[in-house]
């Protein structure tokens, strides 16, 4: 399954969407931060432009629904419902940066295992 990570909220389950058949996507010739191509289309009339991220090994990305509560105090239970194969993220009026929220959270799971390692610095 492909997720596309839209600037605006869309009412949906996000299970019984026909993406390919109201979302028209283009190449533009460029290329993004990420080393994949921007894709531009129009969202409720308004240029969006986007880009795939990566995923960083080992991680995976999932879609998740609550299935129930156990009451007030306790958290809701997730159920997955499929496995994400890619993120598209997408912006208003200009191309994703490695800047923006989205990828700059990602780049912490990257750093992750450095920063919790054994590994030791010397001079």
């Amino acid at each position: 399954m492909e997720a596309h990570l839209l600037p605006c909220k869309i009412s949906s389950d996000g299970m019984h969407v026909d993406v390919q058949a109201g979302f028209v996507r283009e190449e533009t010739g460029s290329i993004s931060f990420s080393g994949h191509s921007v894709q531009k289309a129009n969202f409720r009339g308004r240029p969006i432009f986007g880009t795939k991220l990566p995923i960083p090994p080992p991680y995976e990305a999932v879609l998740a629904h609550p299935t129930d509560s156990l009451g007030d105090k306790e958290p809701a239970r997730l159920s997955v419902k499929s496995r994400v194969s890619s993120i598209t993220l997408w912006n208003l009026s200009d191309e994703p940066k490695a800047s923006d929220k989205i990828p700059s959270a990602m780049l912490w799971l990257k750093l992750a295992p450095l920063l919790h390692s054994d590994a030791s610095y010397s001079n």
